[in-house]
Parts: C-alpha cells; sequence; structure tokens
C-alpha cells in the first residue's frame, strides 16, 4: 500500500510538472505575441498618413512573426489543430505581403480582413473551452466577435483612405495585444498555482 501511494505521488509529481513546463511555454508565447500586437496597433497610430506600402510591410512583418510564434508554442505545447492552422494562415499573408511588391490596396484589405475573421473565429472557439461562469469567456467571445466584424468590414468596404485603413488596423490590432497579455497573465497565474499545489 505504501508502494503504491508512493507511486501515485511520485506520478502525480510528475504531472504537475509536465503540465506547469506546458504551461510556461504557452505563457510566453501568448504575451509575446500581445506585446508584438501593441507594437504594431502603436505603429499604426503614429503613423496614420504613411504610405500603403509602409502599412503593408509592417503588417507582412508582423502576420509572419505571429506565425512563427504560433507555430512554435503549438508545436511545443502539443496543441496542433486550431492553432497549426492559424499559424499557417499568419505566415501565408506574411509572405504575400512582404514579397508581393505590387499588392493593391484592395488585396491588401482583402488579406488582412479574412486574417481577421479566422482569428476572431478562432477566440470565439476557443472561447466555448472556457467555463461558462468565466470572465474571460465573455471578454475571449467579444474579441473575437469584434475582430471578425473588423475583417468582414476589411474585406467588403475595400475604398477607404489610409489612414482609415490604419486606424482600424490599430483599433483590431490593440484589442488582440491586450487581450493576448490578459490570456497570458491568467495562464502564468495558473501555472504558479500548480507548482505551489501539493
Amino acid at each position: 500500500m505504501s508502494n503504491k501511494t508512493t507511486l501515485n505521488s511520485s506520478a502525480t509529481a510528475e504531472a504537475k510538472r509536465r503540465v506547469g513546463a506546458k504551461l510556461g511555454v504557452i505563457w510566453w508565447a501568448i504575451f509575446l505575441r500581445g506585446i508584438l500586437a501593441l507594437t504594431l496597433a502603436l505603429c499604426a497610430f503614429v503613423w496614420p498618413e504613411q504610405t500603403l506600402g509602409l502599412l503593408i510591410k509592417l503588417l507582412g512583418l508582423y502576420f509572419l512573426l505571429d506565425g512563427v510564434i504560433g507555430g512554435i508554442s503549438a508545436y511545443r505545447s502539443g496543441d496542433k489543430l486550431s492553432p497549426v492552422v492559424q499559424a499557417i494562415v499568419s505566415l501565408t499573408i506574411g509572405l504575400v505581403l512582404l514579397l508581393w511588391t505590387e499588392v493593391s490596396g484592395k488585396v491588401f484589405l482583402i488579406l488582412v480582413g479574412v486574417w481577421l475573421i479566422l482569428q476572431g473565429a478562432g477566440l470565439t472557439v476557443a472561447a466555448f473551452r472556457i467555463e461558462s461562469g468565466d470572465v474571460r469567456r465573455t471578454l475571449t467571445m467579444v474579441i473575437g466577435g469584434t475582430m471578425a466584424l473588423i475583417g468582414v468590414v476589411f474585406v467588403f468596404w475595400t475604398d477607404t483612405s489610409v489612414v482609415a485603413i490604419s486606424w482600424l488596423i490599430g483599433i483590431g490590432v490593440s484589442l488582440i495585444g491586450c487581450l493576448l497579455i490578459f490570456l497570458a497573465m491568467q495562464v502564468k497565474k495558473l501555472q504558479r498555482l500548480i507548482q505551489t499545489s501539493d
């Protein structure tokens, strides 16, 4: 009986160590993506009248980095479905925006709109995995819905000025950044709770 208790205790400690390590990987990836999003939003607000070319390159770089971070996070955390699809979409759109030098404003808006719709849908799906009474569920659904709505505007409202595009991108990416940082802090708290519990 004592051997069985020791084995159970050892297995529990190992499981807690693995979960804590996995949450640590998830935490830094979410936090880094949030900081990256807020940096892009700041650029969009500070330089709203810059040429469309600069905005395209900044957003292309953001999508590329977001895709790389998302892919690494999905691989290291073991969650291979939704995050991998989102990472591939981000990488693809990022490469298109960086390498296709003659991309038009309309195509640019459609690509960004598609990305926002997919990210918003991903957040909405993720929200259903959170317990129904948790405030994070409502917040995640609101942010996901807002992102998807901004994406639809981008896809169908392609005749707009660079300043309006810049401000819409800034608002959308600010929402993403704030949510990601909030979620990262929640994951960090959970990791600490698991590591300190007996």
